[in-house]
Formats: C-alpha cells, structure tokens, sequence
C-alpha cells in the first residue's frame, strides 16, 4: 500500500480539482463525506421529512429551493438530496434518473426568463433519450415540442417509463422570485422532482414563493447558513482522520486549527484554506510526515501565495 504524502482534503475522483462539491448520486465514495457543519444536516432531515414515502413525488411531483450564501454547501446538499431520492426510488422498484441541467445555459450572453426555460426545455430532452427515460411513442410526440415547454412539462409524467421518475437539478435562477415562480408553475409534473439553489433569496423571498405558490405545490425551502462555533474543526478533523491507511501528512497545531477557524466563515473557504495550505507546504519540500504539525507560518505562506496571485485554478465552490 502506498504510504506516500498525500494532501488529505481533496474528495475522491476530485483530485486535480478540489473545489468541486460532493456528487454522490454520480460519485457513490462521495455519500460518506458529508459533514455536519452550517446547518446541512438539518436542512437534509427537513428535506426527507418533506418528501416522505415519496406519495407526493409520485402524484403530482415535487421543487424544491435551496437558498444561503455563497460557499455554503448549497450544491453538495442538492446532490445529497437528489442521491437519496434515488435510493429511495430503488427501494420502491423503480429507477430515479438525475439529470444535471445545472450548467445548460449559455455564459456569454443574457437570456430572458422565457428564453432559460426554453433553454433548459431543449437539452432537457437530450438527456431523457440518452438515459432512455421516455416510452418510445411519447418520445416521438415530445420531440416536436422540445422547446416549446407549456406542451412538454404538463405532459412529462405521462411520458416517462412506467419505473422511471426524474431528478432534475435546475440552474440556479437569475432574476430570482419572478423565474422560482414561473419553474414552479410550469415544470409541475407527476414523478419529477426539481431542485434549485440560489445563493440571492432572502427569507423574505422564499416567503414570498411559498405564499404565491399555495394554491399549488409549494416548493421545500431549505436554508443554509454560515459556519458555526466548531464547524471548521469538525470538518477539518473529519478529512484528517480519512486518509491515514492511504498516506502520510501532518496535523494540524491548535493555533494554526484557531487561525482557520477564525478567517473561514463558509465551508467553500474552509475547504479552499485547508486544501491549499497542505498542498502549499507539500509542494515546499518541508518535512510532511505524521510526526510534524501544520503551523500558522504554513496557512500564513499560503494566503501570501494566493494573494500574490500565484495560486493554482480550483474549480468551483461547494
């Protein structure tokens, strides 16, 4: 077995890019790197008290929002819960298919709500067939109206193969309570579940949504929240101890545990300090072994790189 140095904070098949969150409905090693830290394991009981025996999701379908700041764990918490609705759906006999729309849309030009939905409409499709997810003769109706929502999400349930619901993970909204509303609305279907994020909706937003959509299907709203009071070292003593049978690295000084702690408030951060601090002093040739300790200098040494601009592309924020 290799007992090399190894950075221990980088999530299996992440390696070269150690910003990216957790995807275990995608990654099945991911499923067991879930901490509780701002509020994530709250947020994903409340979800599956919401959902149930999955009745609801089956009927008449199911959104739901997930809402806090930037680096919170949003997306982690999203596949969290799109991985056990599909788990849940195997327990059932049936197969839960997740389709990633999350990056369909275009970046180099602004699109109107009408034409996102569009947008997300069309590659939708493209997924359903490669997954195989549509009865032949349904597919052949719905190809003709693949951009043209109003006709394809009412009629999506009934298209699906008998075992088959949707896990459908949305790009985050742009013009935030107008675009949660008309998603609600429209993509309403039997045996698909939609999920969305937003790092802009303030409870006053949310509240909005719920009270505009009660005469439908009100989406769950999950919050998440900045690092509390001994997350970062919780998380940080999580990942440490992960990693010992594969590799050899050093802990981490109570000053230096302090020091993260203290400039960290979301877990993106903690992730982005923790990671780059140990990759930093790995790529220094100082001494990494078991025996030594990351100190206040190392977290110090790296902020001094990353603030010189030297620091290396690490993908996007969990």
């Amino acid at each position: 077995m290799n007992r090399g140095p190894v950075n221990p904070f980088p999530l299996p098949g992440w390696e070269s890019t150690p910003m990216r969150p957790l995807r275990p409905w995608d990654r099945r090693a991911h499923r067991g790197y879930y901490v509780p830290v701002d509020g994530t394991e709250s947020a994903f009981q409340e979800f599956q008290q919401e959902m149930g025996d999955l009745t609801g999701l089956l009927e008449y379908g199911r959104s739901v929002l997930v809402t806090g700041e930037s680096g919170c764990g949003k997306t982690a918490l999203v596949n969290r819960c799109a991985d056990w609705v599909v788990g849940e759906l195997a327990a059932l006999g049936m197969r839960g298919v997740v389709l990633d729309l999350t990056g369909c849309l275009p970046t180099d030009r602004e699109l109107s709500i009408d034409e996102r939905i569009v947008e997300v409409c069309d590659q939708m499709f493209d997924l359903l067939v490669d997954h195989d997810a549509l009865r032949p003769e349904a597919a052949d109706r719905l190809k003709g109206d693949r951009d043209v929502p109003r006709r394809v999400f009412p009629r999506l349930g009934r298209a699906l193969r008998e075992d088959i619901a949707l896990v459908v993970l949305l790009p985050s909204p742009n013009e935030l309570v107008d675009e949660v509303i008309r998603y609600a609305r429209m993509f309403s279907s039997a045996k698909v579940l939609f999920l969305a994020e937003s790092a802009y909706l303030d409870p006053d937003d949310v509240a909005d949504v719920v009270r505009q959509l009660e005469t439908w299907v009100p989406p769950i709203t999950l919050y998440l929240g900045p690092l509390d009071s001994g997350d970062a070292e919780r998380f940080t003593e999580d990942r440490l101890s992960r990693h010992a049978e594969v590799g050899s690295y050093p802990r981490m000084s109570d000053d230096a545990m302090e020091l993260v702690a203290k400039l960290c408030q979301t877990v993106a951060m903690l992730q982005r300090y923790l990671h780059g601090t140990y990759e930093h002093r790995l790529d220094s040739g100082l001494s990494y072994t078991e025996a030594d300790l990351v100190s206040v200098e190392d977290i110090r040494a790296f902020l001094n790189k990353k603030s010189t601009g030297m620091d290396w592309g690490m993908g996007h924020e969990r």
